[in-house]
């Protein structure tokens, strides 16, 4: 994934969490729906060309991390609740511990992780993800925090 597609996501979660909402008793937290995705042609052998369109990465789920995401298994929900085609999740964080917890983005067929630390004083996240029928994420995807 292209160093600039990681900007553009790190700067829209910025956004969001510097908006009014983020001061307020919950926190919506906003994911793209979709990352764009450059071709790179980084490491191709000379003489070679890449020859391949743009792509957009669909919004798959979001993640939550104790710390930077680099190198760290996500943290599970402590509740996760199926209601036909939705999906809802809920991670809690005693006391201060949101300063240390992450949030990011998860897109389909993508290998790289877009986190931000969440805003301060959160002890709650709840995703709720709309799925297909064989029970994958398909649809819109709302964090709400608090």
């Amino acid at each position: 994934m292209k160093l600039l597609a990681t900007l553009l996501l790190a700067t829209t979660l910025a956004n969001a969490a510097a908006s009014p909402a983020a001061a307020s008793l919950v926190t919506d937290l906003h994911c793209p729906a979709t990352l764009a995705q450059e071709p790179v042609a980084d490491g191709v052998p000379p003489g070679w060309v890449v020859h391949a369109s743009p792509s957009e990465l669909r919004l798959q789920r979001a993640a939550f991390y104790d710390g930077d995401p680099v190198g760290l298994g996500t943290l599970a929900p402590d509740s996760t609740h199926r209601s036909g085609l939705v999906e809802t999740s809920t991670w809690s964080f005693g006391g201060g511990d949101s300063a240390h917890v992450w949030i990011a983005c998860l897109y389909r067929n993508a290998s790289a992780v877009v986190a931000r630390p969440l805003p301060e004083g959160l002890h709650q996240c709840t995703t709720t993800v709309r799925l297909d029928a064989l029970g994958d994420p398909s649809g819109s995807l709302r964090v709400q925090c608090r």
